[in-house]
């Protein structure tokens, strides 16, 4: 029997304030990842970024620079997911109020020397970001098997 599969994309974003970025959590779990969301047919990366930024913090994207991505697979509720991240790098807003907009989600401000020692998902996102932090080159991990 054939197993369930879906390919999806998504747009990240790291707000970076300093040493500091933010990272968002389903409430009641301990894992981590970026603020963002999939990609609708016919949508941008961009506007998918903003719309889903939006929804999740209400914090505005002024500037963007890309990071890089990861691809994975995951499976939930029985269906295998490959998932491409397209991770894109945005200072925080001046003041902004770290929150969230949406009642299952929390944000958080996370230390940089922090993000190897949480379960952040994918996990590549951690090297990604480092990656990035220190010399603003962007990068290409995954975990799928090489064929």
């Amino acid at each position: 029997m054939a197993q369930l599969a879906r390919t999806e994309i998504s747009a990240r974003i790291v707000f970076f304030g300093g040493e500091r970025i933010l990272l968002a959590s389903r409430r009641g779990e301990r894992w981590y990842f970026l603020p963002g969301g999939q990609i609708s047919p016919g949508e941008t990366i961009e506007d998918a970024l903003r719309r889903e930024t939006d929804a999740e913090t209400g914090l505005d994207i002024t500037r963007m620079e890309f990071v890089g991505c990861t691809e994975h697979t995951y499976t939930e509720e029985g269906v295998l997911i490959h998932e491409l991240n397209v991770i894109f790098a945005a200072p925080l807003p001046w003041a902004a109020q770290i929150g969230s907009r949406h009642p299952e989600l929390l944000v958080s401000s996370v230390d940089l020397g922090e993000l190897n020692d949480l379960d952040l998902r994918p996990r590549a996102l951690a090297e990604v970001i480092l990656g990035w932090s220190r010399g603003r080159l962007p990068s290409w991990h995954t975990t799928l098997p090489v064929s």
